[in-house]
């Protein structure tokens, strides 16, 4: 006989073979077809990649220093491989479900919990699908990020089904955060926080309102949610960096130490903490976090070659050419840590070429000069066979690294050509009308530059610096500052990973986060 279920298909993620079992025999007998298994995070996701499902089962309980099932969710998420039309359900003990309801985009959909019962989970199962299927418009434009034609849908769907408006409501407020329409979000949100008082409509409230420039509404929001003990990834994340955007760099970083005691194995959590580590001055939290970020973040979309230079650059502060136990354990590790990102990021010649050129650092400081200088030559060898556009990108860390080195003066004397030639890229020529704009006193032009240059190279430290400079000057010289600006700057200084920064960029980076704090204070 038909259900719901004939011929859905399914993934269990969970390690406890009995408990697997038992689940899969139930799915067959309620009619699901092609049941999938996987037995850790990076499985399940290696497979969700490969083939999706209609519905994943994941074990909150993976074991210690194992990625938890909620943070498959997470993962999906930032590889935008998440489906909204997807079933998504978390086994877990009941009375800590009840902490895992903050996330607007990232929870599941429902909770079972083990020994399984046949009858409820069917009966749990069969309302979830149908729900899904009313919702299945909106949610199929979703998984094609067609988001203005998903709020169309929204409405037409609330019409029909007036008792699903607060589920439709979240889905809108989510489309505007991917429309760049934080404003809107933050209404919508905000009229379902009157009607309901939820974990996850105060977080997405709060993600809202900081995005707005809204920062007082986000920390009263945000404040509210962690005193109810909600562990919820984006909670954490967020109140640390209203904590940095104010200047409170110790309460920042004792945020997240508590988030990682939580949730040891997120890596986001892990790379954030060494970052606020690094700025605070705490090389040794820096890191041990670096260390756990790595670790954590390998073949996931989290995997960032900047927390390898991260957790080098604070290896650094360690050697000093004495050869004592401690300086040589860090100069075996900087060196071990860059031949891996070599090894994790293989198909990647600008790694390769930012490993050499930080290796050459690494031997200087150890007192090795000879490797050093073969280092040096290495890296510039390989810049000289990146693209254009990489080339572009990095020739001021290339001009940096190599100060003091034998080959210093080859670099500097290919820099003007190679400014020259990086006007015929969109984002070069973007950026350098920005910095022409800039020196004459043109802010607004300046700040649409960067912003526009930023955009195709999200991430890129020195546009992104750019950017904050023109825009703090911009709120320096206005009657009314813009508060998408603070947030936008905010967003910017974020995105920039502090501790894989150059010394120089470093200063500068911090220089700006205090000029923005102080705007924030004065706002």
């Amino acid at each position: 006989m038909e259900t719901l279920f004939s011929g859905k298909s399914t993934l269990i993620l969970d390690k406890k073979l009995e408990d697997l079992q038992s689940l899969r025999s139930i799915l067959g007998i309620l009619g699901f077809g092609d049941v999938q298994v996987a037995s850790s995070v990076n499985m399940a996701l290696s497979m969700l990649r490969e083939r999706p499902v209609d519905v994943s089962f994941l074990s909150y309980e993976l074991g210690r220093g194992e990625k938890n099932g909620l943070q498959l969710l997470l993962e999906l998420q930032e590889e935008e491989q998440r489906r909204y039309s997807a079933c998504h359900v978390l086994v877990i003990e009941p009375e800590k479900s009840e902490l895992l309801l903050g996330s607007p985009e990232n929870a599941p959909d429902i909770y079972v919990s083990k020994p399984y019962d046949r009858a409820r989970l069917s009966q749990q199962l069969e309302k979830l699908m149908r729900l899904k299927q009313s919702v299945k418009p909106v949610e199929q434009l979703l998984d094609q990020s067609e988001w203005q034609e998903a709020l169309e849908q929204c409405d037409r769907q609330e019409q029909l089904y007036p008792g699903l408006r607060v589920y439709l409501q979240r889905l809108k407020a989510i489309t505007h955060l991917h429309l760049d329409q934080p404003e809107e979000a933050y209404r919508i949100f905000g009229n379902l926080l009157e009607g309901r008082d939820q974990p996850w409509i105060r977080i997405g409230l709060a993600i809202a309102a900081c995005r707005s420039g809204v920062f007082a509404s986000a920390r009263e929001q945000l404040d509210h949610v962690i005193s109810q003990q909600q562990i919820c990834v984006e909670a954490f994340v967020w109140r640390a960096r209203l904590h940095r955007l104010a200047g409170e760099l110790a309460d920042a970083q004792g945020l997240l130490r508590r988030a990682v005691v939580l949730q040891p194995t997120v890596a986001l959590l892990q790379g954030d903490l060494a970052n606020l580590s690094a700025m605070n001055g705490d090389a040794a939290l820096a890191v041990d976090s670096f260390r756990s970020a790595i670790r954590f973040s390998r073949y996931s979309a989290f995997q960032h070659p900047d927390y390898y230079f991260g957790l080098v650059r604070m290896l650094l502060q360690r050697i000093n050419g004495t050869g004592d136990d401690a300086a040589r354990a860090a100069e075996e590790e900087a060196i071990r840590t860059l031949e891996q990102s070599q090894r994790d990021f293989l198909d990647q010649p600008v790694i390769h070429f930012r490993s050499k050129l930080i290796a050459n650092e690494v031997y200087r400081r150890a007192g090795d000069r000879v490797r050093g200088d073969q280092m040096a030559s290495e890296a510039l060898e390989l810049f000289q066979s990146l693209s254009l556009d990489e080339q572009a990108m990095w020739l001021d860390q290339l001009i940096e690294g190599l100060e003091g080195t034998p080959v210093a003066k080859l670099a500097q004397e290919g820099r003007q050509e190679l400014t020259r030639q990086s006007a015929r890229l969109h984002w070069g020529r973007d950026n350098l009308k920005g910095m022409m704009h800039y020196r004459k006193g043109e802010l607004d032009e300046a700040y649409q530059a960067f912003t526009s240059a930023y955009r195709q190279q999200p991430g890129n430290p020195s546009i992104g610096l750019n950017l904050v400079q023109a825009g703090l000057e911009q709120l320096r010289r206005s009657d009314k500052p813009s508060r998408r600006i603070l947030a936008d700057c905010d967003h910017c200084l974020y995105s920039i990973q502090y501790a894989a920064l150059t010394p120089k960029q470093q200063q500068r980076y911090l220089g700006l986060s205090q000029r923005l704090t102080d705007f924030v204070g004065a706002f």
